[in-house]
């Protein structure tokens, strides 16, 4: 029962980050919606990718527990309602560090800030990702809807970046069958996670996202934290965890480096 209840708190964590109007006080102001903003993503365009075959169906929470990689994500998602902002620290220790690292994007989030998609995308060390258009529960989604969802944020990424992503991050990590299928149909990796950092909880302070993984992150482990604003100590933790995970033998790449999709670097 506390294994159940425990996770049921991380989940609730990972929905207040991208569904909730609450900031840390250290967030970039948040820039206000357009007004032609809404819940739903815009009409299509033509820069789609062209129709890839269908992959497997499949749900990826890590690498294998063999090789000494991880990958460190973050989620730059928001609800068309309450508008995310930009955690530059993260950024800033991400690129002092020149480590790399994967970050999920949310189509609306990307609408809010194209200068700060653009940022993200001209360091090659960063991976960008599909975190779908307005981050709804795809499980209450039809076929159509979810594609919408993912083809529009696809859409916006290519506009502004000239690039297609390769994983798609489950908007709170609910997923079933159907949702899987649909991700894969649109030639797109299902990516979860392993570690979870609970940095959009106000009360995990630095010290105690470090304490987290430490004890769950392993070979192949994808660790889950924040760029948008709701990440209360992320920045202040992000420091920790790098100096922590390098001294532990491991080496930080992006997802699809850590899932066969690129080359991974040495060992040595």
């Amino acid at each position: 029962m506390k294994t159940i209840n425990y996770f049921i708190f991380l989940s609730s964590l990972i929905l207040a980050a991208c569904a909730s109007n609450a900031q840390p006080s250290t967030a970039t102001p948040q820039p206000s919606p357009s007004p032609t903003s809404t819940s739903t993503p815009p009409l299509a365009s033509t820069s789609t990718p062209d129709p890839t075959p269908t992959l497997p169906a499949v749900l990826i929470t890590s690498g294998d527990w063999v090789s000494p990689y991880i990958a460190l994500t973050f989620d730059m998602c928001q609800d068309p309602l309450y508008p995310a902002g930009f955690d530059a620290a993260v950024v800033d220790v991400l690129q002092q560090y020149n480590v790399p690292a994967t970050f999920f994007m949310g189509g609306d989030w990307m609408r809010t800030h194209p200068e700060e998609t653009k940022l993200l995308a001209g360091n090659p060390n960063f991976e960008l990702g599909n975190h779908s258009w307005s981050h709804p529960d795809f499980t209450q989604l039809s076929d159509e809807q979810m594609g919408q969802e993912i083809e529009q944020t696809e859409d916006m990424l290519f506009q502004l970046t000239g690039r297609h992503s390769r994983v798609f991050r489950h908007p709170y990590g609910f997923y079933n069958d159907q949702t899987l299928r649909v991700v894969a149909k649109h030639g797109l990796h299902s990516i979860q996670w392993d570690t979870v950092t609970g940095d959009p909880d106000p009360n995990f302070d630095a010290a105690t996202i470090l304490a987290e993984v430490q004890r769950t992150a392993r070979k192949g482990s994808i660790i889950i934290m924040h760029g948008n604003g709701r990440g209360w100590h992320t920045a202040e933790a992000l420091p920790q965890v790098i100096d922590y995970l390098k001294s532990q033998g491991y080496i930080l790449v992006t997802v699809s480096q850590l899932i066969g999709l690129e080359p991974l670097p040495p060992t040595q």
